[in-house]
């Protein structure tokens, strides 16, 4: 029994490897995409001027070049092939599996109002945070479309955050399981302890050093009232 719960801990951790590889793949594959595109624009500019049959030839590159995008896309679309149809059972391996939780939250993968159109990682969102921010923001909702409406999200992304949409039902248990990643707290802005914005803005400030002053004579009789 003992040598099957070892066993059994070994396959999970190598399946996690594996997967997590697959995404890894994915993603360097997508920045080797970037800068081949950077490289064949600046070929462009130079080879301006040519004549009619270095052109000729210049479309017979393209035309392999292309074959090779082609065979790269498909390479690119394995991790995001996999995500869609189980990226629900990695999202319920974090609410699961305390142990591996950290590993698995690797592997998730979100929309975001930096754009609602692409997945990406829980790295990825950190990489955008800004300076002074240390929690990772998403708003829950019924659909993507939805969220992207609501008034507490246009406050953040007109302050410049970057917020994590999440749609799926299955997302909000997600996250309050991942309370923590590398370091971050994470946390809905639609709750009341998202601070983020009041605690940085001077006018905030302002008015809530306004309520003290003005609610001192309370407070400071319910001190004495209460005692310690």
């Amino acid at each position: 029994m003992k040598m099957i719960k070892v066993m059994s801990k070994k396959l999970v951790r190598k399946a996690i490897e594996m997967i997590k590889a697959l995404a890894d793949e994915e993603e360097e594959e997508e920045e080797d995409e970037y800068d081949e595109d950077g490289e064949s624009d600046d070929k462009k500019k130079k080879d301006e001027g040519k004549d009619d049959d270095d052109k000729s030839d210049d479309k017979k590159d393209d035309k392999d070049s292309k074959d090779e995008d082609d065979e790269d896309d498909k390479s690119i679309e394995k991790y995001s092939d996999f995500w869609k149809h189980y990226g629900k059972n990695i999202k319920l391996g974090v609410i699961e599996d305390a142990s591996n939780r950290n590993k698995l939250a690797k592997l998730l993968r979100f929309y975001s109002t930096n754009d609602p159109e692409q997945l990406i990682s829980l790295d990825e969102y950190i990489s955008r945070m800004k300076p002074d921010q240390d929690t990772i923001l998403y708003l829950p909702g019924d659909s993507k479309d939805g969220i992207l409406q609501s008034p507490i999200l246009k406050k953040y992304k007109k302050k410049g955050y970057e917020v994590l949409l999440l749609f799926d039902p299955i997302d909000e248990f997600c996250t309050q399981h991942l309370t923590e990643y590398e370091k971050r707290k994470v946390k809905s802005i639609a709750k009341d302890d998202v601070s983020l914005i009041d605690g940085n803005d001077e006018v905030a400030k302002k008015k809530l050093q306004k309520l003290k002053e003005m609610y001192k004579p309370l407070t400071d009789w319910w001190k004495k009232f209460l005692g310690n």
